[in-house]
C-alpha cells in the first residue's frame, strides 16, 4: 500500500503510540539488523490491532529505506541516520508530524544510535520531548554500571582512571534518561535490582523477554535436518546460538571444546554448532576486529569438530533448536536479558551455562518453579575455567543421553508464563493504553505473570 499524507494523518491521534527502535526494513530478514530489530518486530505482531503504532527506526545507505504499513495499523518510518547528530533533528521533525501522539517508547541497547557521543546525547535529546508534552517510555535491554567487567569487550583497563569515569558517566547518563521517562523497563528482576541503586523502585517496571510458541519436529524431520549438515543421528551436538562476542564468551567455548576433544574427554561423535555471526553493532569496531579474525581462524581450522552456520533466518530459527542436544551459554558477563534462552525455554531444551549468566534464572519465580520441578540451576553452571566447564559439560551430556532431562516440565511452564502476548498486553497496561476486549478475555484464560510487576523497595 503506498504511503500518503492521508495515511500519516490517520496514525495522528492521542491513542497512537511512537517507537523509536531499531526496526527491520521494508522486505527484510526480521533478525538480520540486531536483536532488538527482531525483538520489536516480534512485540508489535502481538499488539492488538486496535492499537494504533508508528515506528520511527533507523535508515541504512544503499537499502530501501521507504515506509511501509506492517499491518493496517503499524507504520514503519526509517527516520534515522546511525552514528550522526543529525539523527536528532531528524527524529524530532519525524515525531513533530504525530503531534497528537503522545506516548513514545524507547527500545534501547548500547551501539543501536551510535557510539558515546550520540549515546550520551539521547537522554537529553528525550528531556526535550518530555518538555514538549510527550510521555517517554524506556526498556533498557541493557544496564551496565561497572565496565570493569566487559574489559575485554570495550577495551579499558579494568581499574584505570578511564574506566571509573565511564562509570560515573554510565550513573549519569541512567539517572539523566530516567528523569526523561516516566517509566523503565527491564526485561529482568537482576537488571532492576541494578537500576535500584539510582533509581526510585516504584519508577522500575520488569517485562520478561517475550517466548513464541512450541514447534515440534518428527525424528524423521530431525534427521534430515541433521543430514543437512552433515550430522549423523549419533552425533551429539552441543549448540551455542547468537550474535558472537567477547562478553558472550563465544572464544572461551570454542578453545575449551577443542582442548576436550584433544584430551578425549568428551566423545568423537560430540559437535559444537555455532548458530550465528558477528554481532553487527560491534563488527566495525577497531578494538573488536582482531577478536573476531582470530575467532574465524580458530573455528575455519577445525571443521571436522566445528559446524558454523553463520546468520540464521528467523525461518530456520526451530530447525537448529530441533537437533540441538544441549545449549551452552559461556557469558564472561550479564548484563542483559537473553533472547537465545528465552529460545531455549520455547524449545524445551537442556543447557548449561556459566556462574555469571545464571543470574537470568536467580528469580524467585524461577527458583520456585525449579525447586518444585527438582531442578538445581548450580548443576548446570560452571565458573570461566577449564576444569569447571569439563565437569559441567559431561555430566550433562551424560544425562541428556540417558533420558535424565527434567528442563522440559520446566521450560514449558516458563514459555505459558512469558508468551508474547502477554507481554505486549503487559507493555500496553504499562504505558496506560487501551487494552482491547479480546486482550481483556485472553487475560482471563491466561496465566499471569509471577514475576512482580515493580521490583520492591527491600531487594
Amino acid at each position: 500500500m503506498k504511503i500518503t499524507p492521508q495515511t500519516y494523518q490517520r496514525f495522528n491521534r492521542p491513542d497512537t503510540l511512537l517507537l523509536v527502535s531499531s526496526f527491520p526494513l521494508l522486505g527484510e530478514e526480521i533478525a538480520k539488523r540486531n536483536a532488538v530489530a527482531r525483538y520489536s518486530h516480534l512485540l508489535l505482531q502481538h499488539f492488538p490491532k486496535t492499537q494504533k503504532v508508528v515506528v520511527f527506526c533507523e535508515q541504512v545507505k544503499g537499502q530501501n529505506n521507504q515506509a511501509y504499513l506492517l499491518d493496517k495499523h503499524i507504520l514503519i518510518i526509517p527516520t534515522f541516520s546511525v552514528n550522526s547528530l543529525v539523527l536528532f533533528t531528524q527524529l524530532d521533525h519525524a515525531l513533530a508530524q504525530f503531534s497528537q501522539a503522545k506516548k513514545i517508547l524507547v527500545q534501547f541497547e548500547f551501539s543501536l544510535f551510535g557510539k558515546e557521543l550520540i549515546t550520551f546525547l539521547l537522554p537529553i535529546f528525550f528531556l526535550w520531548q518530555k518538555f514538549l508534552g510527550k510521555k517517554v517510555y524506556l526498556m533498557l535491554h541493557q544496564v551496565v554500571l561497572d565496565l570493569s567487567i566487559l574489559a575485554g569487550q570495550v577495551q579499558l583497563p579494568a581499574h584505570s582512571l578511564k574506566t571509573k569515569f565511564f562509570n560515573l558517566a554510565l550513573k549519569v547518563f541512567y539517572q539523566l534518561f530516567a528523569f526523561s521517562s516516566k517509566q523503565v523497563l527491564v526485561h529482568d528482576q537482576f537488571l532492576a535490582k541494578q537500576l535500584s541503586s539510582l533509581l526510585p523502585a516504584n519508577k522500575i517496571t520488569i517485562i520478561p523477554h517475550g517466548i513464541n510458541g512450541y514447534h515440534s519436529y518428527s525424528a524423521k524431520q530431525k534427521a534430515l535436518i541433521r543430514k543437512s549438515f552433515n550430522l549423523k543421528t549419533t552425533d551429539q551436538v552441543l549448540l551455542a546460538y547468537g550474535y558472537h562476542s567477547w562478553y558472550k564468551g563465544t572464544d572461551f567455548l570454542v578453545k575449551n571444546f577443542l582442548r576436550l576433544k584433544k584430551e578425549g574427554k568428551i566423545g568423537e561423535n560430540c559437535k559444537l554448532l555455532l548458530a550465528g555471526d558477528v554481532a553487527p553493532t560491534q563488527k566495525n569496531q577497531m578494538h573488536l576486529r582482531q577478536y573476531y579474525a582470530d575467532l574465524s581462524t580458530l573455528i575455519k581450522n577445525h571443521p571436522q569438530e566445528i559446524i558454523h552456520t553463520g546468520f540464521v533466518p528467523e525461518e530456520k530459527v526451530a530447525a537448529i533448536f530441533a537437533i540441538a542436544d544441549l545449549l551452552v551459554f559461556p557469558y564472561r558477563a550479564c548484563m542483559s536479558s537473553s533472547g537465545a534462552l528465552a529460545l531455549a525455554m520455547q524449545y524445551r531444551k537442556t543447557f548449561i551455562c556459566s556462574d555469571f549468566f545464571l543470574q537470568n534464572l536467580l528469580t524467585p519465580d524461577l527458583q520456585k518453579l525449579s525447586e518444585k520441578l527438582e531442578i538445581n540451576f548450580y548443576e548446570m553452571s560452571f565458573k570461566l575455567n577449564y576444569a569447571a566447564f569439563a565437569q559441567v559439560l559431561q555430566s550433562n551430556l551424560q544425562a541428556v543421553a540417558s533420558g535424565q532431562q527434567k528442563i522440559s516440565s520446566f521450560a514449558r511452564e516458563v514459555a505459558k508464563k512469558r508468551d508474547w502476548s502477554l507481554v505486549a498486553e503487559q507493555y500496553l497496561q504499562t504505558i496506560n493504553s487501551p487494552v482491547s476486549l479480546a486482550f481483556a478475555s485472553q487475560r482471563a484464560r491466561s496465566v499471569v505473570f509471577s514475576q512482580p510487576l515493580y521490583l520492591e523497595a527491600s531487594t
